[in-house]
């Protein structure tokens, strides 16, 4: 009401000395301002905020038209009985005669634009405390639907690398002559591999420590080795072993996609791994070349 009386005080202070310019502003900004308030809170507190929460359109359409509808209706009973010359006239006539009026119908399409335009201003006000409310659950909802995704790829990529440690353990255990020996170590192997991919609650997070993963990493080599005799991987590590994460799994998957890109040179590789402030860096070096080089983000402990 504060803020009507502050918006229609110019006008009144002019029309003091006259009383029907001053019943005039009364009326048109100081009541009817009164009641367009009335249909902005009614909008906005009472009949929009469930159907806002639920998202129904329909219901947030019907109850605006509803409440904009019975508000022109409202208006136009009170200019009727009690102020026409102020609300529905139309023109005013010569003194003697009678002023034109609005009918019903002219009067309410132009009520009903007013009634439009505030709940406009109701809607988007309703809109904004929604997503002050709602705002930090859906944070909270997204960022916890952004760790499931990445879990869910990680237990994708951490399941074909399982298979293939699998198939590359086949042909070891169907030799009875590898059986006994490197049989028994292959599978010792994937046992501590196999609990740390499923069962190391350090998984859970995005990031582990370096020389947790560096001593999984060792023991996949190991296991491959075993695997593949042909092709014998020797591990080089230059830097600090003891400070910093890393993602997950990631020197394996990363050591599978550089072999899977040069699986046709022959004889054994040097898996090197230059370690550095914040970055590690594998690289797949033959006695000839380098095959291939990887950067790998390095986090650290804290982070």
């Amino acid at each position: 009401m504060a803020l009507i009386l502050l918006y229609a005080y110019p006008m009144i202070k002019f029309n003091m000395r006259s009383a029907f310019g001053l019943k005039l502003v009364l009326v048109q900004q100081v009541l009817y301002g009164f009641i367009n308030f009335q249909l902005f809170f009614v909008l906005a507190f009472v009949l929009l905020p469930k159907p806002i929460r639920k998202r129904q359109p329909v219901q947030v359409i019907a109850r605006v038209f509803t409440a904009v509808f019975a508000f022109a209706i409202i208006k136009y009973a009170i200019g009727y009985f009690f102020f026409p010359d102020q609300v529905l006239v139309k023109l005013y006539s010569f003194v003697g005669k009678k002023n034109q009026y609005m009918s019903f119908f002219n009067y309410f399409l132009t009520a009903t634009k007013t009634g439009l335009g505030v709940a406009i201003l109701a809607y988007s006000y309703r809109l904004l405390l929604q997503r002050q409310h709602t705002g930090p659950q859906d944070r909270l909802l997204a960022s916890a639907a952004a760790a499931a995704r990445t879990r869910y790829i990680r237990m994708q990529e951490n399941s074909r690398l399982l298979l293939h440690n699998l198939q590359q353990l086949t042909p070891i255990l169907e030799d009875e002559q590898r059986r006994d020996k490197e049989g028994v170590k292959a599978i010792l192997l994937l046992s501590d591999l196999l609990r740390y991919m499923l069962y190391d609650k350090a998984l859970e997070k995005e990031r582990v420590s370096l020389w947790k993963e560096l001593l999984n990493f060792e023991r996949y080599m190991e296991l491959r080795n075993l695997c593949n005799p042909d092709q014998q991987l020797e591990l080089s590590i230059i830097g600090e072993t003891q400070q910093g994460t890393l993602e997950a799994l990631l020197l394996q998957h990363t050591t599978e996609t550089a072999l899977q890109q040069i699986k046709d040179t022959s004889g054994p590789l040097v898996v090197r791994l230059q370690i550095q402030q914040d970055t590690l860096t594998l690289s797949l070096q033959s006695f000839y070349a380098c095959h291939a080089a990887y950067q790998i983000k390095r986090y650290p402990e804290y982070a």
